[in-house]
């Protein structure tokens, strides 16, 4: 068990697990489920996520450093093992169990993940101040029309993995399967590569916290410049963050289009075939 990365990602995230079940309290014995299904444990002072055992090894106390009644977001907490060690973070990252004390090494936050915010894979689409949406034809990244259609819809990854944050890295992938770029200040969608091309950090225009579905964002790219929209135009060419910059985000979702004349039942029938789908 490490503590690296800030990011609030798959490998960051744990389910919190009480035996009975209910409202979680300062002095309740708790589970700490990883990513991977394993539950954490401390042995010898050394702390680990091996098994999937509810056992001595794994049971925590959770307690506030100070104060009592229920855990809420926001909290700051300490973990006490079996041991009587609390668990701890020292200046190398790594999480350890050595010591009684409940101090500021011992501290942890507790944060609730955003219900509704944006996760990486999700489906998006970037409304322009024009009205109209970023499109991908082909390796051509323009903003032409205003329809949420397939050319349109693009995917939004990030290294974390789960809810997306005002400042995280991200990819933007193309319905085709290309990574948006930067090359200088031009802005089009040709390879497959992570890299620093293809690397943006996204920016809510309302400051920090989740990035939600309608939020105005700013994509910038490795340059430092910012992407905007002028005319029917993606380009990539100023550091100020003003209307041509802004772009409204957009969770999309796929379903079959099947919108066809109850009594047609052959052509709902030879839709359903080719896959044909619209965004909503």
């Amino acid at each position: 068990m490490q503590a690296r990365w800030q990011s609030q990602g798959t490998f960051q995230a744990l389910t919190i697990e009480k035996p009975n079940g209910g409202t979680v309290s300062s002095g309740d014995v708790v589970y700490f489920k990883g990513h991977s299904g394993a539950n954490i444990d401390v042995v010898d002072g050394v702390v680990q996520a091996r098994w999937a055992d509810t056992g001595a090894w794994q049971a925590m106390v959770i307690s506030k450093r100070t104060g009592s009644g229920t855990i809420l977001p926001d909290d700051i907490v300490c973990l006490e093992s079996h041991t009587g060690k609390h668990l701890d973070v020292g200046d190398d990252s790594i999480v350890r169990a050595r010591w009684n004390d409940c101090g500021d090494w011992q501290s942890m936050r507790i944060e609730k993940e955003v219900v509704g915010a944006l996760f990486s894979g999700d489906s998006i689409s970037l409304l322009a101040h024009t009205g109209n949406r970023i499109e991908a034809d082909g390796t051509y990244v323009g903003a032409r029309w205003s329809d949420p259609g397939l050319w349109q819809t693009f995917t939004i990854e990030s290294y974390g993995g789960r809810a997306i944050f005002s400042g995280d890295a991200v990819f933007i992938r193309a319905h085709a399967g290309a990574l948006v770029h930067v090359q200088d200040t031009s802005v089009a969608a040709q390879w497959y590569d992570y890299g620093a091309w293809q690397t943006f950090h996204i920016e809510r225009q309302r400051g920090e916290g989740p990035v939600m579905p309608g939020d105005g964002i700013f994509l910038r790219s490795h340059t430092g410049r910012l992407v905007e929209i002028e005319g029917d135009k993606v380009q990539c060419r100023w550091f100020e963050a003003g209307d041509w910059q802004t772009l409204i985000v957009e969770k999309q979702t796929r379903r079959l289009l099947v919108a066809v004349s109850q009594n047609d039942e052959g052509k709902k029938q030879e839709q359903q075939e080719r896959g044909d789908f619209f965004v909503i």
